[in-house]
């Protein structure tokens, strides 16, 4: 036999250490694969706990995230690289050679050895900063949940240079829309319109009309502070309230009436109007007007005493209705009495009561309230256009309805007492019907009811009809839709 036959081949050691190579830069090339695909597994849980974390402030991102962890994520995939750049560098001129026999070496080796013998620490390495961070993301998310409000609204804002500034809300209770106007404010505003009133009366019917006017203020004032003090409730008498009430109900008597009869009717006013019902505010009806109703029921005979005015006004004026005519009783126009023409009505040169006959002073008083936003138009000019109106409709001449209009207390009590904020209607729809109720009934009781005079009473009925209206007259709320069937 030759030595050719006899020779065997047995593998060298270099071919031994290329094989072994070629077996290692299996693996780095498996390692590298597995590098890349838990990188993109990295860069897809770090975007999605990026989004997690966009309402924060960039800078406490920042600050919360350690760079430990930054690092123990990166330095796994920088030692990989740099290892299988070093081993590309060493392997490369050696795999040239024997790629051949490398070649028959991975086809003779199963896939499934590769796999087991491939490494799991790196991917371990790379997961663990990424659970890490969820942790941590988790942890701080609660953190600061659990944190009060307050601390998050005071945190201030950091962006950029066009970021908006902050809003701050203020909390309080109702109401939230404020004025300056209070009730003594408002009451002392119409104690002042009624003062070129209560002038007009001391001149027309002598200085008796003041008497009467203190002691019905007096007596309502008192009235309203013993009750307060006997019953232990606050004592409200700085807010005018019940000077109002004195001087409304001086106004709608004759200046003949005696002063213990206008003094009954102050406390009536006062304690049994007012105060057993609340107080201000809480009352149903006008307590003036409660009051002069009261007195025409117990009074009839003194309550319908009305005197002439002074006659040097009439001599001013070139009128000879009152100039032959000293202060005597006589009936009033209304009562089929003295008639007068538009211009002795519309100033005052005429019989009645004390507040009701000048009425170019009490347009004077209402100016000054609408100016000062006391009362709307809304109820006066209906009230009076719906006088006329029935008038018109139920036998009063075209001719006389400027006189009938001026007559009476129809200014009076549509601008001073329909006008009342507790006994009159809140909204716009009812406080139009209230005015149309008055206007009727005022018109009908002076064409076919036996009193000459219908105001007050008009007023009475339908503050007792508020309540109902303000029930079925509710406005629509607004941004409230209608309901399609």
């Amino acid at each position: 036999m030759d030595e050719k036959d006899l020779k065997v081949e047995v593998p060298s050691e270099l071919e031994k250490g290329t094989d072994i190579d070629t077996k290692e830069n299996e693996v780095v090339s498996e390692n590298i694969e597995e590098v890349k695909e838990v990188a993109t597994e990295n860069v897809e849980e770090t975007s999605t706990s990026e989004e997690i974390k966009k309402e924060r402030p960039a800078r406490e991102r920042r600050e919360r995230t350690p760079r430990e962890a930054r690092e123990r994520s990166e330095r796994p995939v920088r030692e990989r690289s740099s290892r299988v750049a070093s081993d590309d560098v060493s392997t490369s001129s050696e795999t040239v050679e024997n790629s051949e026999l490398g070649e028959e070496v991975k086809t003779e080796r199963p896939v499934r050895e590769r796999r087991e013998r491939a490494p799991r620490e790196p991917r371990e390495r790379s997961e663990r900063p990424v659970r890490e961070r969820r942790e941590r993301s988790t942890e701080t998310s609660d953190a600061s949940e659990g944190r009060p409000t307050r601390e998050r609204r005071e945190r201030p804002a950091r962006g950029g240079r066009n970021e908006e500034p902050q809003m701050k809300l203020f909390v309080g209770s109702s109401p939230h829309i404020r004025s300056e106007a209070t009730v003594s404010t408002v009451m002392r505003d119409v104690v002042i319109a009624l003062i070129p009133t209560l002038l007009a009366g001391i001149y027309f019917f002598g200085f008796r009309a003041l008497l009467v006017t203190l002691v019905s203020v007096i007596f309502a004032v008192g009235s309203e502070y013993i009750y307060e003090k006997l019953t232990h409730r606050p004592i409200t008498i700085k807010d005018y309230s019940a000077v109002i009430t004195g001087m409304l109900l001086a106004f709608n008597v004759p200046v003949t009436i005696p002063y213990w009869m206008v003094a009954l009717g102050s406390m009536f006013a006062i304690i049994i109007v007012k105060q057993l019902y609340g107080g201000l505010g809480m009352n149903f009806m006008n307590p003036a007007l409660a009051a002069r109703a009261a007195l025409m029921a117990s009074f009839p005979t003194a309550m319908a005493n009305y005197v002439a005015p002074n006659s040097g006004i009439s001599n001013l004026i070139n009128s000879s209705t009152y100039s032959s005519l000293d202060a005597t009783t006589f009936a009033t126009p209304l009562s089929k009495g003295t008639q007068v023409n538009f211009l002795e009505a519309f100033i005052g040169v005429r019989g009645g009561c004390i507040g009701e006959v000048s009425t170019i002073c009490l347009l004077i008083g209402a100016g000054y309230l609408l100016y000062r936003g006391v009362i709307q138009l809304r109820i006066p000019l209906v009230f009076i256009s719906t006088t006329a109106v029935v008038l018109a409709l139920t036998g009063t001449p075209i001719a006389k309805l400027p006189i009938q209009l001026l007559m009476g207390g129809l200014i009076l009590g549509a601008f001073f007492m329909a006008t009342d904020y507790v006994s009159a209607p809140v909204n716009r729809k009812a406080q139009i019907f209230f005015a149309m109720g008055c206007g009727i009934i005022t018109a009908l009781i002076r064409n076919f009811g036996n009193l000459p005079e219908g105001v007050s009473y008009s007023i009475l009925f339908m503050n007792i009809l508020t309540p109902l209206l303000e029930k079925y007259c509710v406005p629509k709320v607004f941004g409230e839709g209608r309901v399609k069937k």
